[in-house]
């Protein structure tokens, strides 16, 4: 049996139409440089916090950052600023260092205190208590997906029910959209396909595992076939809770 290993996860910064990355700089283009994809932050360690808020737009040009901490005790406030941004830019960075341990909330709002996105973060050596861990339940009855050839700013281009290894080169990419956040940091993609003769999807192609901020409400992959036929991807969580299964045929 063989496996496919022509496999391309495609985070991208314009899979979240806004969120927040955490990385240690940007590009002049506003491209995240060495993501830190852990919550937890050392003390002194200098962060960039890059807020993108991909196709919509910002009303005015004023943004407002906050840092709350949320733990022990009541919400306070350790830190805000008024950055003014220029005409059309979707983007906006800021450098910050913890000085406190704790729980901290990230988020930037517009002029009319609207959110536009938030994060958060463990300073220090914190660790989360019983009851500093929300309750929530993680629910992906609402979750699309499609297959399409490309997303550009949080929008599947050119919709596909099959792809062709003549005319894509056997490349696709699925797009998975949710009305609320996924609530979870890795997912686990399974790809299956019909052997000759069968009903079911029995031949094993590939499996992966990637992370993602637990805040994004949509993400995609991109994938590339060798071989024809019928396939299933199945999509789970951190916890292996189906998230959504898709089917897609490969043709010559």
């Amino acid at each position: 049996m063989k496996t496919i290993t022509a496999f391309l996860i495609l985070f991208a910064h314009a899979v979240s139409a806004q969120h927040i990355t955490t990385c240690k700089a940007y590009t002049q283009a506003g491209q995240p440089i060495d993501i830190i994809y852990s919550k937890n932050i050392s003390l002194d360690q200098t962060v960039c916090f890059l807020l993108n808020t991909g196709n919509k737009k910002i009303s005015g040009n004023t943004v407002f950052l906050f840092i709350d901490r949320t733990a022990g005790g009541p919400k306070q406030n350790q830190f805000n600023k008024v950055y003014k941004i220029e005409k059309d830019k979707n983007w906006l960075a800021c450098n910050f260092k913890f000085a406190k341990e704790g729980k901290f909330e990230i988020y930037f709002t517009d002029a009319a205190k609207n959110r536009l996105a938030s994060a958060t973060i463990f300073a220090g050596n914190y660790k989360e208590t019983g009851t500093d861990l929300p309750v929530s339940k993680n629910n992906y009855d609402n979750v699309e997906a499609v297959f399409c050839e490309k997303v550009l700013s949080g929008n599947p281009i050119n919709l596909k029910q099959n792809v062709s290894l003549k005319s894509d080169g056997g490349s696709v990419c699925l797009y998975l959209k949710s009305n609320s956040p996924f609530n979870t940091e890795r997912i686990h993609v399974t790809i299956m396909r019909k052997s000759n003769y069968s009903i079911d999807y029995d031949e094993f192609t590939a499996s992966k595992r990637y992370q993602l901020n637990s805040d994004w409400e949509d993400v995609f992959f991109k994938y590339t076939f060798t071989k024809t036929g019928e396939y299933k991807f199945s999509v789970t969580d951190e916890k292996e809770l189906l998230i959504k299964t898709a089917y897609i045929t490969v043709i010559n």
